[in-house]
């Protein structure tokens, strides 16, 4: 005997790709005239952007540039010089499986870098970042919500799920002219620029999801002359962003990451001939993703009560997102420096190294792990650098209930400080955004049939049985083993739930 099948279908995001792949930087530097040279090296980095993302067939291309940024003492020990240089990148991921149409998120990630003076013009610079990607594409999950037929019966769970309603992902700028403020001296170079993005808002209205946020921006900049100061100006960016997501409605939730991809700014003259303004453009990378509340209903199990049935089943796991978790934490540390004690500070800025999340208790557990990077002049005026590891810990709290995990992303804001004796004091404003996700995991039954040459063996003597059954017993269980419905147990006993309250007698319907 066939069964027919009746399913319900899940969208779920299925992952091609969750995992990193290695660029290595080698170059050597040979400093151009305009550069005076080196006596020591202060600060050698990379810094990775990511300028597009695309998908052709079953490989994924990352193409980006980097900039190696080199802080050095000229020949007279008393003044801090910058040089920096660009080369572009091409990554190739293999994927599973092809994709035509799938959500790209990705970052970078500084592993090492080593840089010698081999000559007071020469540099050899070694290092690598890893590119890290994941590629959600969409696909269905099946599932049988009822079986049609006239001696089955079955066992049913009601629950809900988020389905992935759609995606969308869209590169933006956010261009102003912005002016230095009053009392700072004019600008002759820009020497380190540092951007990040806060998400204020998100609304969906006519199918599209409105956004606010804040890109800020922060300079260190030279001023005019042989041997001019270094000096520091931030600025924060309002702005209005609207996405294009095919599928969202207004029932939806949505998750949206917003990251910088690149800061293009160039010095201007105001009208009196005087460098007073940087013409900036900030590149931001937006992804989103839409979800909807859809309750479903699965079948757990079933059995014929006239034959032996066979019941094929497969665990399946759909994977959706429960909550998007925001905060920011204001973290102090403290900096000693015993050995050369601080003078003056020229700049101190962050960059992030590592986050991880734990979910107990409706809280998140974060540890993590952050760079402070100080760049300082001694009480001999001597300009000198130097940076420490600072972990970090906090916790929020989430509404989330089920089989949980969290992926957080930590993202290294304003950075306030002072001098405390020989070191400083710092506090760092840490942007956390933590996507929880709620695992579901059920049987999906694939096929039922029923053998029509073993039939099940009944007493018809009596309509009813005795059962002594222990108080937590199944009821479902019962009512398998008696061939018989479960609703009729219940009915003949006055039970209300799925199991057995109290230890005792049952009739049991025959």
């Amino acid at each position: 005997m066939d069964y027919m099948l009746e399913r319900e279908r899940i969208a779920v995001g299925e992952v091609l790709f969750d995992g990193c792949q290695e660029q290595p930087v080698d170059i050597d530097v040979s400093l151009p005239d305009y550069c005076s040279d080196i006596q020591r090296i202060l600060k050698c980095q990379i810094y990775p952007t990511i300028t597009s993302r695309s998908i052709t067939g079953d490989r994924l291309m990352l193409d980006g540039s980097y900039t190696v940024k080199i802080f050095y003492l000229d020949p007279e020990g008393t003044c801090v010089r910058c040089y920096e240089c660009d080369d572009s990148y091409t990554a190739e991921i293999a994927l599973k499986q092809q994709a035509e149409n799938a959500l790209v998120t990705a970052s970078v990630r500084v592993e090492y870098v080593n840089c010698r003076a081999s000559s007071p013009r020469r540099l050899n610079v070694h290092g690598s970042f890893s590119l890290c990607a994941k590629v959600i594409t969409c696909g269905q999950c099946e599932a049988v919500s009822n079986i049609s037929g006239g001696d089955v019966e079955q066992q049913k769970m009601q629950t809900c799920v988020n389905e992935l309603a759609g995606f969308a992902q869209q590169p933006f700028s956010v261009d102003e002219v912005l002016e230095l403020g009053q009392g700072k001296p004019p600008a002759d170079a820009i020497v380190r620029t540092d951007s990040y993005v806060t998400m204020q808002d998100c609304k969906i209205a006519a199918g599209k999801l409105m956004t606010k946020g804040e890109a800020n921006v922060r300079f260190l900049y030279r001023t005019p002359g042989e041997n001019g100061d270094l000096e520091t100006m931030e600025y924060s960016l309002p702005f209005t962003q609207m996405l294009d997501c095919d599928g969202v409605t207004d029932d939806c939730f949505c998750s949206v990451r917003m990251e910088v991809a690149g800061v293009e700014a160039q010095i201007k003259n105001d009208y009196s001939g005087d460098k007073t303004f940087f013409d900036t453009q900030v590149k931001i990378y937006a992804t989103a993703r839409a979800y909807r509340p859809k309750n479903i209903t699965l079948v757990n199990d079933a059995f014929s009560r006239s034959y032996e049935m066979n019941l094929d089943a497969k665990q399946k796991n759909v994977e959706s997102l429960a909550e998007t978790v925001q905060d920011t934490l204001v973290h102090k540390a403290e900096l000693s420096q015993e050995d050369s004690p601080i003078g003056k500070i020229i700049d101190v800025w962050s960059e992030m190294a590592s986050a991880t999340a734990a979910l107990a208790d409706g809280k998140i557990s974060l540890k993590g792990k952050y760079s402070l990077c100080v760049l300082a002049r001694n009480e001999q005026d001597v300009p000198f650098y130097f940076e420490r590891i600072v972990d970090f810990e906090h916790e929020m709290a989430t509404s989330a209930e089920g089989d949980l995990k969290c992926e957080p992303e930590v993202t290294a804001g304003a950075v306030s400080y002072h001098i405390a004796g020989s070191g400083i004091e710092v506090k760092t404003e840490l942007h956390i955004r933590a996507e929880v996700m709620r695992r579901f995991s059920f049987k999906s039954v694939t096929s039922v049939t029923a053998d029509e040459t073993k039939p099940i063996p009944r007493d018809t003597a009596a309509s009813l049985c005795l059962y002594f059954a222990d108080a937590g017993e199944s009821v479902w269980n019962i009512a398998r083993e008696y061939r018989t419905s479960m609703a009729s147990v219940c009915a003949e006993n006055g039970i209300a739930g799925d199991t057995v309250e109290n230890r005792g007698m049952l009739l049991i319907p025959m």
